[in-house]
C-alpha cells in the first residue's frame, strides 16, 4: 500500500508537469517573434556622385556629411566622409524632408562654414501586414526628390538628384543619386 501511494505520487506529478510545458507551449506561437530574416520596411538608399562627370557617375564622397529630419530632433548621421547612404522615411506621411549638411560643425567648432540644403522625398505608400510580431511593413511608390532652391542659386551644394529607382521596396539597389 505505501508503495503505491509513492507511484501514484510520482506519476501524477509527471502528469501535471507534462500538462504545464503542453500548455507553455501553446501559449507561444511562432509569429510572437519577428524572424531576423524577416522583409522590413526598407531604408531609402542614396548614392553621392561628382556634378562635373554626370555621365560617368564617379563615386564622389561627401566630406563631413550630416543629416537632420526636419521636423525631428538628433542626426541621422553626423560627420562622416561617405559616397552612400540609406535614410528611412516617414510610414506615415507621403513626405519626408532632411537637412543635408555639408561640412558640418564638429562639437565646439565656430569656425567651419556649413552649407545646409533641404531635401523634400515625396512618396506613396503601400502597406502589408507581415503578422503580429512583426506588425505592418511599408514600401514606398512613385518616389520622387527635390531639393529646395536657395538665393542665390550657387548657394546649393546639391547640384542634381536623380531618381534611379521610384519604388523602395529593399535596401539593396540606390534608389536615389546626388550630384554634388
Amino acid at each position: 500500500m505505501f508503495g503505491k501511494k509513492i507511484n501514484f505520487k510520482i506519476s501524477s506529478r509527471l502528469i501535471l508537469g507534462f500538462i504545464l510545458l503542453l500548455l507553455l507551449n501553446l501559449g507561444c506561437q511562432r509569429d510572437d517573434i519577428c524572424a531576423e530574416s524577416t522583409v522590413i520596411t526598407p531604408l531609402l538608399k542614396i548614392s553621392f556622385f561628382d556634378a562635373e562627370a554626370i555621365g560617368d557617375s564617379i563615386a564622389k564622397p561627401v566630406t563631413n556629411l550630416s543629416i537632420k529630419g526636419v521636423d525631428t530632433t538628433g542626426n541621422f548621421l553626423t560627420r562622416e566622409n561617405t559616397s552612400e547612404i540609406s535614410i528611412p522615411l516617414k510610414t506615415d506621411v507621403d513626405l519626408t524632408t532632411y537637412e543635408f549638411i555639408l561640412n558640418a560643425r564638429a562639437a565646439g567648432d565656430t569656425t567651419s562654414i556649413e552649407n545646409i540644403d533641404i531635401v523634400d522625398f515625396v512618396y506613396g505608400r503601400n502597406e502589408e501586414y507581415i503578422n503580429r510580431a512583426c506588425s505592418f511593413r511599408v514600401t514606398y511608390i512613385n518616389l520622387d526628390a527635390d531639393v529646395e532652391t536657395e538665393t542665390p542659386v550657387s548657394n546649393n551644394w546639391i547640384k542634381q538628384i536623380r531618381v534611379d529607382q521610384s519604388t523602395v521596396e529593399d535596401e539593396t539597389t540606390t534608389h536615389i543619386s546626388i550630384f554634388h
